[in-house]
């Protein structure tokens, strides 16, 4: 399983905690291969040039799937074509945090020392399509504030670089931020959903903040396209049993910030429409100008 992620991210550890049961279920080790250059463009190229007898496949997030392939020219696959979607595992519960000394206690004050000073507020981003810099670019274009950009090889970096002071708010996993803001380290300004998510009662969301642009990341798995049905539906079966796991949901995915919101868990079809939506909602944005990345 190739992982478009660091080591010790939270797509890493997420499919590191897959491991085992999936080892019990198949009968056979899982190896997991982390690749995160080119924001996973090179993990999914490697499974294009694969086989499809089932035994390579990507654990990838909207980045090489629904938010390059609208964003980037010239990608070495179609993403649309070139895969099998097999199952989604969970959606993010991302935050926006900030650093323990900046005077902004909500997204809100935030916006507001942004709009006050433009450039003067440091926003840690981690590649074209994370969700911190497509955040960063959409409120430079759409609102006329500008946060300063400075950009990390990874998103754990960037929540560090934040923690150290380096840089003063970054969008991150619920779980780690929430952890370094009841250190004292950081502020958790807002979650990135519609609503209140159930397992951050106090959090506001990015709604009730006054954003009306909810980017929401999500993992699942894809195989090459031309996969056997057979291959992808027992995967997804049993990705989706082991999901529903409530010891699994609490110590692996909502420990690394996600959750098994729909349509994580439900069959391979659901998901590519799924898909569809997700890639129609980036092709809006970049048809409306609200969102370039240069």
């Amino acid at each position: 399983v190739l992982v478009a992620s660091v080591a010790g991210g939270p797509p890493d550890l997420i499919m590191r905690g897959f491991s085992e049961p999936l080892r019990q279920e198949f009968g056979q080790p899982i190896v997991i291969e982390n690749q995160p250059a080119g924001d996973g463009i090179v993990a999914a190229q490697m499974v294009t040039r694969g086989n499809t007898d089932g035994y390579t496949l990507i654990m990838a997030s909207a980045g090489p799937m629904t938010v390059n392939p609208v964003l980037q020219k010239n990608l070495p696959y179609d993403a649309a074509k070139d895969f099998a979607p097999a199952v989604m595992i969970a959606q993010f519960n991302s935050v926006f945090v900030a650093n323990a000394s900046v005077p902004a206690n909500s997204l809100r004050e935030l916006i507001q020392l942004a709009k006050a000073k433009p450039g003067a507020i440091t926003f840690g981003t981690a590649g074209t399509p994370t969700t911190s810099n497509l955040y960063a670019e959409w409120f430079r274009h759409t609102q006329g504030i500008d946060f300063y950009n400075v950009p990390y090889k990874s998103n754990p970096q960037a929540l560090q670089a934040v923690v150290a002071g380096e840089v003063q708010a970054t969008v991150f996993a619920a779980g780690a931020a929430v952890a370094q803001a009841k250190a004292g380290k950081v502020k958790v300004l807002a979650v990135i959903a519609d609503r209140r998510v159930a397992g951050y009662p106090d959090i506001p969301s990015v709604r009730e903040e006054g954003l009306d642009l909810v980017i929401r990341n999500w993992y699942g798995l894809f195989f090459k396209a031309g996969t056997g049905k057979d291959i992808v539906d027992r995967w997804n079966r049993s990705v989706a049993r082991v999901t529903l796991e409530p010891g699994f949901q609490e110590k692996i995915l909502f420990a690394n910030g996600m959750e098994r919101a729909a349509p994580s868990g439900e069959s391979a079809e659901v998901f590519a429409q799924f898909l569809a939506r997700d890639r129609a909602l980036y092709e809006r944005l970049r048809n409306e100008g609200r969102l370039k990345v240069e």
